[in-house]
């Protein structure tokens, strides 16, 4: 199974003429190059922002199949495996510290898979909330992730955002200079996905037209 970012597919949920009148779907999705994923912390002496893009684990262009049962999405692709080392940031210490914090050499990616997706009650409402199972230096915890959506025509702009503790994962927040730079406990990750979302047989005549 190919890696990919599951909170992404409720794309799949926004499109409302593919699921709604169906148990199961299949979607093509062509994912933007400037889509990213970013950690953000802070500490008593300054905030820090570690980033990278979604093509480090992401492929461009997938077919993805989805079910509904019960106000509950299944997704065919539903795991994401994120380099660690492949994070960068302005700030050089901030990100050596996330290196070491993470263990990045003996536990070299982050691990996140998909139990479902809670749909909302009110299908014109673009939002929905993801359960996954994070999985950090070997250690794995349950969160959900809640989802906002803009659409425009096929093309989505999905925005996921959460704030979490490290110590959910037994990590401790790192102390520098002497116990005078202190690392908050709490973390915010946050993924925007930019990408094309349609009916993976409108992709297929899209395709063939322009060939011709």
């Amino acid at each position: 199974m190919k890696a990919l970012f599951a909170l992404l597919l409720i794309g799949i949920l926004t499109t409302g003429a593919v699921v709604a009148q169906t148990s199961s779907a299949v979607v093509a999705v062509d994912v933007n190059k400037n889509s990213s994923l970013s950690i953000n912390g802070s500490s008593n002496i300054v905030n820090f922002t570690l980033t990278q893009s979604s093509e480090n684990f992401i492929q461009r262009n997938m077919i993805i199949t989805a079910s509904q049962n019960d106000k509950k999405l299944y997704l065919s692709e539903n795991r994401l495996i994120v380099p660690v080392k492949r994070f960068t940031s302005s700030n050089k210490m901030a990100l050596r510290d996330f290196y070491k914090l993470l263990k990045s050499d003996e536990y070299p990616t982050m691990d996140i898979q998909l139990n479902h997706i809670d749909l909302p009650e009110n299908p014109k409402l673009a939002t929905g909330v993801a359960v996954v199972d994070v999985t950090i230096t070997g250690v794995t915890k349950k969160y959900q992730f809640p989802i906002k959506t803009e659409k425009n025509g096929t093309r989505y702009i999905f925005d996921i955002e959460k704030h979490i503790n490290i110590r959910d994962f037994g990590l401790e927040p790192p102390v520098q200079m002497m116990g005078m730079l202190k690392v908050d406990e709490m973390i915010n990750i946050n993924l925007k996905m930019i990408c094309n979302i349609q009916p993976a047989e409108s992709a297929q005549l899209n395709l063939s037209g322009s060939s011709e």
